[in-house]
């Protein structure tokens, strides 16, 4: 649910991330992830502000049904959450709900703040390129507009619903 998002083609996705105000936020960020395989990714995420490297782990252990949602385990730093820093580990449920529509909910752990969350997100695909998606970090609500053009997808975020915020992902 927290981590550099999905990848686009191939097997690696470089994303950046880029607040366009001022903010309490590190102002650029950079993920690079690989797909080992298909329920598998891991990768780096590098906080510019900080200079501080997280590891990224995604584990898609059970596929979803009609009968129960997938469920995932990993690790990543606590974007986009203002009120974490560092790392959190979470296990995330997703399941597609109908019509466009999918959801997750995960429970995580801050493991700077020593403190569990409950974030979740709703998404909906407008067509193949758009799609709106509403995340909650467990603290605030951040609304995200993505549009995708294989290889690339770019996102306009509304950090805590008022800061603007570009995201580039390349596939390759």
């Amino acid at each position: 649910m927290w981590g550099a998002g999905q990848i686009q083609s191939g097997s690696w996705s470089l994303t950046g991330r880029f607040i366009l105000v001022d903010s309490d936020r590190s102002p650029i960020e950079f993920s690079l992830v690989h797909r080992l395989r298909g329920d598998l990714q891991v990768g780096l995420e590098y906080d510019q502000e900080e200079q501080q490297l997280f590891p990224l782990v995604n584990w898609r252990f059970m596929d979803a049904t009609d009968e129960h949602p997938a469920l995932a385990l990993g690790t990543s730093s606590a974007w986009p959450s203002t009120e974490v820093d560092g790392n959190a580990l979470y296990v995330t449920a997703a399941q597609n709900l109908g019509a466009g529509f999918s959801g997750s909910a995960s429970l995580s752990y801050g493991i700077e703040d020593e403190r569990f969350r409950v974030p979740a997100s709703l998404n909906y695909a407008l067509d193949e390129a758009w799609t709106g998606r509403l995340i909650y970090d467990g603290d605030n609500l951040h609304p995200i507009l993505t549009l995708r053009r294989s290889p690339m997808s770019y996102s306009l975020i509304l950090l805590n619903g008022e800061e603007p915020t570009i995201s580039v992902s390349w596939g390759f």
